[in-house]
């Protein structure tokens, strides 16, 4: 009796011992699985980030190119009265008036965020940065390109005359196109244009610092898991 007991208790411990190392091969595969697909998602953030880098720097050099014909055009009414026949010859008036606005890639961060990988991973530093990145950076960076593209081509605004006019396509009325441009009032729609450009690309570079920061992180990490050279 007690040799099948012993045997008995022998079998059942063999067993619980099978389930349990059975129960802890799994989970650790399901973990690497997990840890490999949020390295993936790292490094598919770090290439967005890459391009997203490039798309800032060229928003910005095309404001920049903004403000300095808009700057050009008031140096010029400050100076003298601009001849009408001449106006072909400024160069704002052959540009389209428009500003070019920052929405970065948000597709890799999104996927990883919705399928939990990045919640799992909500005490790793990165992840932390990653967060902050997208969802207060980049959606201040969002909230400034609306802000000032409502105040620059906003229809019910006065400010949309004179950026149709621009444009060289919308003159209705050429004779009080003409009348206006050297008014005060052009003047100083002007000036607010180049106020909102230069706030645009003031948040442009707060939104740029970041990311650099977050790819320089980003790169470290991946170069550590030798997922790039």
């Amino acid at each position: 009796m007690k040799n099948t007991l012993a045997r008995g208790s022998i079998e059942f411990v063999a067993v619980l011992l099978g389930i349990t190392l059975s129960l802890w091969v799994d989970e650790n595969r399901v973990n690497n699985n997990a840890e490999k697909e949020f390295q993936a998602d790292l490094l598919s953030i770090y290439n967005e980030l890459t391009d997203d880098l490039i798309v800032i720097d060229n928003a910005m050099s095309y404001n920049s190119e903004m403000i300095r014909k808009m700057d050009n055009l008031l140096t010029i009414m400050e100076n003298s009265k601009i001849d009408i026949k001449a106006i072909d010859t400024i160069p704002i008036f052959n540009s389209q008036m428009e500003n070019r606005s920052f929405f970065g890639k948000k597709t890799a961060y999104l996927s990883s965020k919705s399928s939990g990988r990045l919640n799992r991973n909500s005490s790793n530093p990165l992840a932390q940065e990653l967060t902050r990145l997208y969802d207060q950076t980049y959606t201040r960076m969002e909230v400034n390109n609306a802000l000032v593209d409502k105040m620059m081509f906003d229809t019910d605004d006065k400010s949309n005359i004179y950026a149709g006019h621009l444009n060289r396509n919308f003159i209705y009325d050429n004779q009080s196109f003409y009348n206006s441009v050297n008014s005060a009032e052009f003047y100083n729609w002007g000036s607010s244009i180049i106020g909102l450009l230069v706030h645009l690309i003031d948040v442009m570079n707060v939104t740029k610092k970041h990311i650099l920061e977050v790819e320089s992180l980003l790169r470290k990490e991946l170069l550590e898991l030798e997922l790039i050279n």
